[in-house]
C-alpha cells in the first residue's frame, strides 16, 4: 500500500485545476477512482481519520452505484 499526502490528487469539477470529480472519479480516465487522504486540499488541525473514512464512504457508494 502507498501513503498519498493529503492535497495530492485534489477533487473539484474542473479537470484543469482538479485530478478527480466529488466522488473521486479521476477526470478523463474512466474506471480509475481515488479514495484517499490524497483527495483533501490538507489536513485540519485534528486527526482527519474520521474525515478520510466518511469520504472513502461516500465514494464507495458513488462507486457501487456505477457498477449496478
Amino acid at each position: 500500500m502507498r501513503r498519498s499526502p493529503s492535497g495530492t490528487a485534489r477533487m473539484g469539477t474542473d479537470p484543469a485545476d482538479s485530478v478527480t470529480d466529488p466522488f473521486g472519479r479521476v477526470h478523463e480516465h474512466p474506471g480509475l477512482w481515488v479514495t484517499d487522504a490524497s483527495l483533501h486540499v490538507t489536513n485540519g488541525g485534528v486527526n482527519p481519520v474520521l474525515t478520510i473514512l466518511a469520504l472513502a464512504y461516500r465514494c464507495a457508494e458513488e462507486l457501487a452505484l456505477a457498477c449496478s
